[in-house]
């Protein structure tokens, strides 16, 4: 699986900036930014945000999310785990 560091790597790269001009543009120290592409430091949400305008990409991709992974419920679902944990919860404390 790729990483979020891989990945935003991955788009520099293919755009052809250096390292130094994105971690300007984000108002980082180069070294710093070196560290979220290796995974040793994270992002904040401005960051994140900043990137994904200067790319021109989407949240989604950076952070692993895709169309067929996303988890939703519906409030039947919803209702129908609560039921369920208090079953649990029932026969764990009797």
């Amino acid at each position: 699986m790729i990483t979020f560091g891989e990945r935003i790597k991955e788009i520099r790269e293919s755009k052809g900036f250096p390292q130094k001009q994105v971690a300007d543009f984000l108002k980082l120290q180069r070294s710093n930014y070196s560290k979220i592409e290796n995974n040793h430091q994270n992002m904040n949400h401005k960051q994140l945000k900043l990137f994904c305008e200067f790319f021109d990409i989407s949240a989604d991709y950076l952070l692993g999310i895709t169309p067929g992974n996303k988890k939703t419920f519906t409030l039947d679902t919803v209702e129908e785990l609560g039921k369920r944990l208090e079953e649990i919860k029932d026969t764990m404390f009797r």
